[in-house]
């Protein structure tokens, strides 16, 4: 049998076709490709970030890392849309999923980006961070000290970082160079960095974090292993209030199924607490 349409029917069934079309090609052009999601987090400053951390109960968060600490480790926001379960979420930063400790997850988007002084987590930008921070005298690093904030920021001034016509050399400058601080002649500086920075010998240096780098101590890695697992992109902050920070942050505790609920930063947004960590007794419900 035959079907035959009047020219008024076809007429609405060609618009309805054409608007799905615009439909579809709208949704398309306001996603933009992971590349440019990628280069732009890390070409330009997100000042939107997400950083999550496992901790005991009763303890209040109020700083984006420990009291006393100087920075706090930070990934991109939009790198994290759409959520990923909990379980995976943070192996993308070199941590793991741990579903005997409270969840603190905070999203933070500065209403005054100086007050962060966010860089992207190289090297270079480090050890400038570094003098940043512990600010030194003239004449400091001409004399001998003890004191390893001193010993540290004289270290980070030392670096240099002179252009090169080949990538491998370049690179090679700035990681023998940081590399130094690995060994037993630099051990003060390696723990100064770990109790102000947090920076472990996890740390990359070239902005990524490495994925599933958190037992590294126990499962080395190969230089091929840990450019694979290069992805996330990562910061350094100051370690400020949560409310200079512009954070929002919720807190949940131990529950069933915690770990394969979904971690969505505009939950995060909707129901963290404004400055502080609001307590919440369930992510949000991904599955329908």
């Amino acid at each position: 049998m035959r079907l035959s349409l009047s020219p008024a029917c076809a007429g609405i069934l060609l618009l309805i076709s054409g608007c799905a079309a615009h439909r579809v090609s709208v949704a398309s052009a306001a996603l933009p490709a992971p590349v440019v999601v990628t280069d732009t987090v890390r070409e330009a400053l997100p000042n939107d970030y997400l950083r999550v951390s496992f901790l005991p109960a009763g303890v209040t968060a109020t700083t984006l890392s420990r009291p006393g600490a100087l920075r706090a480790f930070a990934t991109a926001t939009p790198l994290y849309s759409p959520p990923l379960e909990l379980q995976d979420l943070p192996y993308y930063s070199g941590l793991v999923n741990d579903d005997k400790n409270v969840l603190v997850a905070m999203r933070c988007q500065p209403p005054n980006p100086a007050t962060v002084d966010a860089v992207l987590a190289t090297w270079p930008n480090v050890f400038l961070a570094i003098q940043r921070d512990v600010p030194l005298d003239a004449g400091a690093c001409g004399t001998e000290t003890a004191n390893p904030a001193t010993q540290t920021a004289c270290f980070a001034r030392a670096f240099s970082d002179p252009p090169e016509t080949a990538v491998p050399t370049s690179l090679a400058h700035t990681f023998s160079y940081a590399g130094a601080l690995y060994t037993p002649d630099h051990a003060a500086l390696a723990k100064w960095l770990q109790d102000n920075y947090g920076i472990y010998p996890a740390f990359a240096g070239t902005g990524y974090s490495v994925k599933d780098s958190y037992s590294l101590s126990t499962q080395p890695m190969t230089s091929q292993q840990i450019l694979v697992k290069s992805v996330s992109s990562e910061y350094i902050l100051k370690n400020v209030s949560l409310s200079e920070a512009g954070c929002r942050c919720i807190s949940v505790a131990p529950y069933p199924g915690r770990s394969s609920d979904r971690l969505d930063p505009d939950f995060i947004t909707r129901a963290g607490g404004d400055g502080a960590c609001t307590s919440v007794q369930r992510l949000e419900d991904h599955s329908q």
